[in-house]
């Protein structure tokens, strides 16, 4: 009975504490002020919840702590200012950034906040701050977050923080946010392009498919610009699941969409983008064994690469450029005319080129088979 009893007694504060998507925090009233604790860069403190505060605020003490530990850097310091205290004394800050402040188990991420001087600063915990776990509703001493739920003045900072992880390839990461947003029902069209986005480039394909197909039939009409890249998506994603005619397909409209002008006449924007089109189109083709399509989708690659960059065939020959793509297409050109089209004339010729652009391989190949790769001024 008493096993029982207890037993039931657990499950009620675990349903009190966290249900349904909300935490329950249980606040400290001291001095006539609520604390709540928390963990400052894995150090513990309690801190004053101040719904009237629009951020966190710190004093020197332990700012120092932080910085002797190694929880506190030069690089989280972002500078100095003045500050009007709640008193409304004015005094000199310092402005940092927090890696990582704990509540309950929630984790704050990076964020700002000011260092006070001061024997008796308190350490302060704005309403703004904690609103980025969620909403928030303050019950007397009962603080609840409903993770669930973000508020609309959050998911600007939300879709900004996932540009910041895509840049950086930190594709699962934005998908978690991005999931987080769609639950919301508050996705827009740059939500869904990142989406497929981020399944084509950690390889989950069959889903970067499924989003495409939602960014196609919602968006095309409204958003052409981003057409050629989720057409660009449905190849790479056609291409990891080895339908290499589908995949062509979609690279092939991709392109098309780009420019159907001479490599001549094609803006260097657009020849940059082509180019890694053209490149992946080739890559498709040689994984489909269609060696002489690829050889002609490298040659292309390199030509709108040549044209991006400003320079020509007279400039290659010269050896006046040394790019790295150029060379490994113009070698990957030359190991398939080798291996797979025995055609050794034009093998050796386009390794010379790729030895030209300092293509490392191709200098050894030649170097091996005594092949002149000086230039041709």
């Amino acid at each position: 009975m008493i096993t029982k009893r207890f037993s039931l007694s657990l499950l009620v504060a675990l349903l009190c504490t966290f249900c349904f998507g909300q935490k329950v925090i249980l606040l400290t009233k001291q001095n006539g002020v609520y604390t709540i604790p928390c963990s400052i860069n894995g150090v513990k403190r309690s801190l004053v919840f101040d719904t009237g505060a629009t951020t966190v605020t710190i004093s020197m003490q332990l700012a120092e702590l932080l910085y002797r530990q190694g929880k506190l850097s030069d690089s989280d310091i972002k500078g100095y200012g003045r500050s009007q205290t709640a008193s409304g004394h004015i005094v000199d800050n310092m402005a940092i950034v927090l890696k990582d402040i704990e509540i309950s188990g929630l984790h704050l991420k990076n964020v700002d906040a000011v260092v006070i001087e001061g024997q008796n600063v308190p350490l302060l915990l704005g309403l703004s701050a904690i609103q980025k776990l969620g909403k928030v509703t303050l019950q007397g001493n009962r603080l609840i977050i409903d993770s669930s739920i973000l508020p609309n003045s959050l998911l600007a900072g939300i879709r900004s923080q996932i540009e910041s992880h895509i840049e950086n390839g930190e594709y699962n990461a934005a998908i978690a946010s991005l999931k987080r947003i769609e639950s919301q029902d508050a996705m827009e069209e740059r939500d869904v392009f990142n989406l497929a986005l981020c399944y084509c480039y950690s390889k989950d394909y069959n889903k970067a498919l499924m989003y495409c197909q939602q960014w196609m039939g919602t968006y095309k009409e409204t958003t052409p610009s981003h057409e050629p890249d989720v057409c660009y998506f449905m190849g790479l994603s056609y291409m990891g699941l080895k339908s290499h005619y589908d995949a062509d397909t979609w690279f092939a409209k991709a392109i098309r969409l780009i420019s159907i002008d001479a490599v001549e006449r094609t803006s260097r924007e657009d020849a940059n983008t082509l180019s890694y089109y053209y490149n992946q189109k080739a890559v498709n083709y040689l994984e489909g064994n269609a060696y002489e399509n690829s050889v002609e989708a490298f040659d292309i690659a390199t030509q709108y690469r040549m044209r991006y960059l400003g320079v020509n065939a007279e400039d290659l020959c010269a050896g006046r450029i040394k790019d790295e793509r150029i060379g490994i297409w113009l070698y990957s050109i030359s190991k398939m005319q080798a291996v797979y089209l025995h055609n050794d004339a034009k093998s050796e010729r386009y390794a010379i080129l790729a030895a030209l652009c300092g293509n490392q391989e191709a200098i050894e190949f030649c170097e091996h088979f005594k092949l002149d790769y000086s230039p041709r001024l």
